[in-house]
């Protein structure tokens, strides 16, 4: 689900480095799961959008007391 919303433009990935940069929306460990992407509210809708798709369509639960959403290099706001 991730990749289809990076291909359409719903959710954009986050760029590491300047001359050869890497380009990652999110990676996954064995039950973890970090997603990285730039700034915006849009990205923070898709977000939330995308983890109640993904319980509508797989019947799991996504534990949000066990799930941490941090800005790095933002305001608190």
């Amino acid at each position: 689900m991730m990749k289809a919303m990076v291909e359409y433009s719903i959710f954009t990935r986050y760029s590491i480095g300047m001359n050869s940069p890497v380009i990652l929306s999110h990676l996954q460990f064995v039950d973890d799961t970090l997603i990285l992407g730039a700034k915006s509210w849009g990205n923070a809708r898709a977000l939330r959008d995308v983890l109640v798709l993904f319980e509508a369509v797989s019947g799991l639960k996504v534990n949000f007391h066990k799930s941490l959403f941090v800005g790095v290099n933002i305001s608190d706001s």
